[in-house]
Parts: structure tokens; C-alpha cells; sequence
């Protein structure tokens, strides 16, 4: 007997549910379907306006970052202890400093470098003062090798003499010519101690701000250390994720996006895509697009748009003219469907809708709408098709 109850139940609950879904189904048709007036029913009262053609931008809204176009962290080429970290004029380098290009930004203790420096120096001089000498030799048995050639040929002396004289001779040649190399040597070591302590001077390498200070005065450096980051202001980049059906519609250098951050209330900044990276990402689908975007200062001379803010980008995919367009408030939605009423003989006539390109609060009308028909734009939520309608205040043109 139990078994029996409980299969009825089922079976209630069940013819239940099958007389909710038709009856859902039916409301839902009823609603997709726009009504039809009854005969005897009074005229509502409307409002309309002309259509007209217009234009109207394909645009997208994104969120992206604000990244410095070049980060560069200083580093010096020799190791040391740094002396200072102040510019020229004293100023110490801290975050939010402004710098220039080639400007000195620290100094490395370089007292060892100019000792050998000197000493370079010295060997120079000393190998000019052996190429001196050298020379003077050179001449004094060129002079003697003549000599005795001379002898020689006369018969006033013996072979052995003359070679001799020729081999005296021929070191001499060689001996100039190593003071000379040493010379070169020794200049040449001059310049790559000159070098090394010109690197000593660290400059920056660009203009710009720093942004980060790593060391202190006092601390000991070598070519893995970082002292500061300088990061350039005038321009940022603004990076986004395009999804992938709308990279067809970007053009490098023309396409604009418009860009805001909510630090910066109340302003737009423009700037053109500069570049679109070549891989799309497996996951989500998306490609990243570099947007130059010029900085400014506010009246404190501090910068607006700074690196590491998040931001708003409407990009402007294309801009269409001469388009049928009309207020988005003005459609109505039947579950997919975009619907609109004329006014033709004095009575509403429904229209259901194509809609392209939606920008803001306005509608491109691919199908559904003609240029200079009435559509109505208030009172339209109480109608239905070829309902008499009655014109008050029309915009443009009244219906017929």
C-alpha cells in the first residue's frame, strides 16, 4: 500500500511540474510576441520623433595598467666604496628626484684608481725617455756599421769586424722599436685606467625620475649592484587585453584610445595603439595591446599618470556615418528581440528592430527603421500593433 502512495506522489509531483513548464511557456511566447489592439480602444497618447541618420563610434571599455616605457636600474662597471649619492650640487638622490641624461648621480672612492693612474703616467714618460736613448744609440752604431763597411771595402779591416758592426747595429734597431711598443703599452694603460676612473663618476643614463634608491653612501658596490632605478615620465604605456575577434579592427599608429584612471578624476588622456604583440594568450584568448599615452603635470609640477595605476580604455574600433540611429531607451526588449513602434495612419505600427553597433546610449538600426518615419519615444510601453495613437508634442515631423 505504501509503495502505491508514494508512486501517485511521484507521479502528482511530476504532472505538476509538466503544467508549470507549459504555463511558462506560454507566457514567455505571449511576451515575445508583441499584442494586437481590440477593436473600441480609446487613442494613447504619444510622443515622436523623425528618424534621422547619424553617426556612431564602434567602441569597447577595458581595463589595463600603466607601465613606465623603460625601466633601467644603475649599476657601476667597477667595485668600491660608494663615497657619495648626491648630485653635483649636493642634492641628494632620493625617490621622486628629476635627472637628467649624462648627469652625475654617485661617486665611487677612486683615490687607488688615480695612484695608478699617475703611475701610468710615470711609465709613459719613462718609456719616451728610453725611446730617447734608444734612438741615440741606434744612431751612434748606424754610424760605426758605416764605418767599418767603409773599412772594409778599403781592406783596412776584418769581416768579423764589420759584422760585428752590422749586428750592434741591428739590435739597436730592435731596441728602439720595443721602447717603442712599451710606449704604446704604457698610453694604452693610461687610457683603461682613465676609463676606469671616469667610471668611478656614475651617471644617469637617461632622463627621468627615480623611482627606487637601493644603497647608502658608505656601502661597498661592485657591477651586480643595484643604487637606484630611473624610469622616464613624459610617456607611459597602457597595456590591455584585446579579446581576439577584435584585433582585425586595430591599426597600429591610428587606431585612438581614449584612457582614465580614477587618480586622476574628470580627465581623459588620448593615445594610439604603438603596438600589438604577436602571440595570442591559450587561455584566455586575448592579445596584449601597448597603447603611448603622453603624461602631464598638475599645477604643483607633479605628475598626473604615474607607472603601477590601473585604468579605463575605450577603444574606438570604428567610427560609422550616416547610419540609421536611435536612442537606446527608446527600443523595447522582448527577450532577444529589439522592438519599436511608428506611427502610420494614426495608428502604432510595430517594428522589430536589427540592431548593429550600440555605443553608450544610442543604437545603430540595421533593419527595422527608415529615415523620416515617426518613431515613438514616449508612451510606447503602453502599446501594442495598430493601436490608434494620439501625437502630443511631437519632435520633427508629425505622423499621418
Amino acid at each position: 500500500m505504501k509503495k502505491v502512495l508514494k508512486g501517485l506522489f511521484y507521479l502528482a509531483v511530476m504532472a505538476g511540474i509538466a503544467a508549470g513548464a507549459r504555463y511558462g511557456y506560454r507566457v514567455a511566447e505571449k511576451k515575445a510576441k508583441p499584442p494586437v489592439a481590440e477593436k473600441g480602444q480609446k487613442a494613447v497618447p504619444v510622443r515622436t520623433a523623425e528618424v534621422q541618420a547619424g553617426g556612431i563610434t564602434n567602441a569597447i571599455k577595458l581595463t589595463g595598467a600603466l607601465e613606465a616605457t623603460r625601466t633601467v636600474d644603475v649599476m657601476p662597471k667597477i667595485a668600491g666604496r660608494l663615497e657619495t649619492l648626491s648630485l653635483e650640487d649636493g642634492t641628494p638622490v632620493l625617490e621622486g628626484l628629476a635627472v637628467t641624461n649624462r648627469q652625475v648621480l654617485a661617486v665611487i672612492d677612486h683615490r687607488d684608481i688615480q695612484a695608478q693612474l699617475a703611475q701610468a703616467k710615470a711609465a709613459v714618460e719613462t718609456a719616451r725617455t728610453a725611446i730617447d736613448t734608444a734612438k741615440v744609440v741606434l744612431k751612434d752604431r748606424d754610424r760605426e756599421r758605416k764605418r767599418m763597411e767603409k773599412l772594409f771595402a778599403e781592406g783596412s779591416t776584418t769581416e768579423q769586424q764589420r759584422d760585428l758592426a752590422r749586428t750592434a747595429y741591428e739590435q739597436s734597431v730592435t731596441g728602439l722599436a720595443q721602447t717603442e711598443a712599451q710606449l704604446v703599452q704604457a698610453q694604452a694603460a693610461v687610457e683603461v685606467i682613465g676609463v676606469n676612473l671616469t667610471e668611478a663618476f656614475i651617471h644617469a643614463p637617461m632622463d627621468g625620475v627615480v623611482s627606487a634608491k637601493y644603497v647608502d653612501p658608505g656601502a661597498m658596490v661592485n657591477a651586480t649592484t643595484r643604487i637606484v632605478q630611473i624610469i622616464p615620465m613624459g610617456e607611459l604605456k597602457f597595456l590591455i587585453a584585446i579579446p581576439g575577434p577584435y584585433l582585425h579592427l586595430l591599426t597600429t599608429g591610428k587606431t585612438a584610445v581614449s584612457v582614465y584612471s580614477d587618480a586622476v578624476p574628470g580627465r581623459t588622456f588620448m593615445g594610439l595603439i604603438a603596438r600589438i604583440y604577436p602571440a595570442v594568450d591559450p587561455v584566455t584568448r586575448t592579445a596584449t595591446v601597448e597603447v603611448r599615452l603622453k603624461n602631464e603635470r598638475n599645477a604643483a609640477g607633479e605628475w598626473l599618470l604615474r607607472p603601477g595605476l590601473y585604468a579605463e580604455g575605450r577603444i574606438i574600433l570604428e567610427a560609422k556615418t550616416g547610419v540609421v540611429t536611435l536612442p537606446a531607451d527608446v527600443a523595447l526588449r522582448r527577450g532577444p528581440r529589439f522592438l519599436a513602434f511608428v506611427v502610420k495612419n494614426g495608428k502604432a505600427e510595430t517594428r522589430e528592430l536589427k540592431v548593429g553597433v550600440r555605443d553608450k546610449n544610442t543604437l545603430e538600426i540595421v533593419e527595422g527603421l527608415r529615415v523620416g518615419e515617426q518613431v515613438v519615444i514616449m508612451g510606447q510601453h503602453r502599446l501594442t500593433d495598430g493601436f490608434p495613437v494620439q501625437l502630443a508634442d511631437a519632435e520633427g515631423k508629425r505622423g499621418e
